[in-house]
């Protein structure tokens, strides 16, 4: 009997058109580092006495059940799209060859797929219907891939033998690496940056309803929020009087390959705290601010990512 191992694992995923109803067709294949989203159900104890005349316990009995969970992927071109898609909604896309996808946060609603883990060596499949995403994580360093972790909340799963992805496409494979990194404050390149992480959240709330499958009813948006830290050599004091005046500026975050083909996150309307300058030895003194992001009125919007990539809009409807 063979066994399930990593390698030879797949994610599928694919938009829904009705919540928590798997759609037919092809799905996508998508390359991920790691996945631990799926079903739990945990066993409750029932504190009944006299059963026997013992003091030994009775049965246990299920609980409801809870689909969530986080997917780690690589930043790479065209993938990266369909995770952005689930997290900000579909994008405004424009160009003709050399294509422009903008994400914007704050919609009213988000939109919903399925995802299939699949274990072939089993064989066994998990059906995972009604995910959205509610947070996403990513980092910038000097060096190393540059990968993203998204939080993800299901509705329900369903396990068999057979994988219901139909026949899987897949993308050309094209990550980013933090090396391509880049991090600007008001369009002008922010020096002596050592590190940033920068993290979102769509404030997503399970509502659960009585229902005889024990699943939630839905998964809704609340307040978006985007927060992190930008970590520098203490050169100059730019952050430091921002933070001092309790002013606010835009600043984004990229990727970059080349003028068609890049990733920006860019936060436009940001808030630093104000943050000490340790001096912990005779080497470089760093600073780390904290920041949180707001809704900015000339942009209509807390946050904006653009991707740039060679895939018209029928790749993230």
């Amino acid at each position: 009997m063979a066994r399930a191992i990593g390698a030879n694992t797949r994610l599928l995923m694919l938009p829904e058109s009705t919540y928590g109803t798997a759609p037919t067709g092809n799905f996508r294949r998508l390359p991920f580092l790691s996945c631990d989203l799926g079903a739990e159900q945990p066993l409750l104890d029932a504190d009944v006495i006299g059963l026997g005349g013992t003091r030994d316990a009775a049965a246990p009995f299920l609980d409801t059940v809870t689909v969530a969970g986080s997917a780690v992927v690589p930043v790479d071109l065209i993938n990266i799209g369909h995770w952005l898609r689930l997290l900000l909604g579909a994008p405004t896309t424009s160009g003709t060859t050399n294509y422009t996808h903008t994400f914007k946060s704050g919609g009213a609603s988000l939109p919903s797929n399925s995802i299939e883990l699949g274990y072939p060596d089993v064989p066994s499949y998990d059906l995972i219907t009604g995910v959205r995403a509610d947070t996403l994580e990513i980092d910038f360093s000097p060096s190393g891939p540059a990968t993203a972790s998204f939080g993800l909340i299901g509705q329900g799963s369903t396990r068999s033998g057979a994988s219901s992805g139909g026949t899987p496409t897949s993308a050309a494979y094209t990550a980013f690496n933090k090396a391509q990194g880049s991090i600007s404050r008001s369009g002008s390149a922010l020096a002596q940056v050592t590190g940033a992480k920068l993290s979102f959240t769509n404030s997503v709330e399970t509502v659960r309803t009585i229902r005889a499958d024990r699943k939630i009813e839905g998964a809704d948006p609340g307040i978006c929020r985007a927060t992190g830290q930008v970590t520098v050599r203490f050169a100059d004091t730019t952050l430091l009087t921002q933070a001092q005046n309790g002013s606010s500026a835009d600043f984004a975050f990229a990727y970059t390959i080349d003028a068609n083909r890049g990733l920006t996150f860019t936060l436009h309307e940001v808030y630093l705290a104000l943050a000490k300058t340790p001096i912990e030895g005779p080497g470089g003194i760093e600073a780390a601010f904290d920041f949180r992001a707001a809704y900015n009125a000339t942009a209509t919007t807390m946050m904006t990512v653009v991707l740039k990539n060679q895939q018209a809009a029928t790749e993230y409807a």
